[in-house]
C-alpha cells in the first residue's frame, strides 16, 4: 500500500511538471504573438499619426483638387492653385493623364451624400454657380476646424473618395496591411 502511494505521488508529481512546462511554453507563445501584435500596431498607430499630421500641415498649402460626382459624372471641380480639372471619373485613373501625380491630393465628393437641400442647390444651378458653391461647401463644411478628423470620418462613410490613399484613410489591420 505504501508503495503505491509512493508511485501515484511521483505520477502526479511528473504529470504536474509537464503540464507546467507545456503551460509555460504556451504563455511564452501568448505573449510573443500579443507583443508582435502590440509591435504592429503602435507601427500603424505612429504612421497614421505621422501621415495625419503631414495632411494637417500640407493639405490647405498644396495643389489639390476637388471634384463634385452625381451618378458617375463629374458635375463640378477646381483645383486649389493650378491643374487641369477631369470631365469624367476614368481620367482620375487614366495612366496617360498621371492626375494622381499632379495634385496632392484628389477628392472626389458624392453629391448624394450631400444634405439634401444642399444637393438640390447645386444640381438645379449652372455651371458657374455650381462651382461656387461647390468652392463655398468645401470651405464651409470640409476644411474647417479639425478638417482632417473630419476628411477621415467622411471617407470612411464613402461620403468622399481620396486619392493617393495614404495611411491616414485607411480603416483596420486588415485594410492597412492588406493593401
Amino acid at each position: 500500500m505504501e508503495l503505491s502511494t509512493v508511485v501515484l505521488v511521483i505520477v502526479i508529481a511528473i504529470m504536474a511538471v509537464v503540464i507546467m512546462k507545456i503551460l509555460k511554453k504556451a504563455a511564452s507563445f501568448a505573449f510573443s504573438i500579443a507583443g508582435i501584435i502590440a509591435v504592429v500596431w503602435l507601427v500603424i498607430a505612429g504612421m497614421r499619426y505621422l501621415d495625419e499630421n503631414n495632411l494637417r500641415k500640407n493639405l490647405l498649402e498644396s495643389n489639390s483638387l476637388y471634384l463634385l460626382e452625381d451618378q458617375g459624372d463629374i458635375m463640378a471641380g477646381f483645383a486649389t492653385i493650378q491643374g487641369n480639372v477631369p470631365t469624367s471619373i476614368e481620367e482620375i485613373d487614366d495612366p496617360v493623364l498621371n492626375i494622381h501625380d499632379s495634385f496632392y491630393k484628389v477628392f472626389l465628393v458624392r453629391r448624394d451624400s450631400m444634405e439634401e437641400r444642399t444637393a438640390l442647390v447645386l444640381g438645379a444651378a449652372d455651371d458657374k454657380d455650381r462651382l461656387e458653391l461647390f468652392k463655398n461647401y468645401i470651405d464651409n463644411n470640409l476644411l474647417q476646424n479639425d478638417f482632417v478628423t473630419k476628411l477621415v470620418q467622411k471617407e470612411k462613410q464613402g461620403q468622399i473618395k481620396v486619392y493617393k490613399e495614404t495611411i491616414a484613410f485607411k480603416h483596420g489591420f486588415s485594410e492597412v496591411l492588406g493593401k
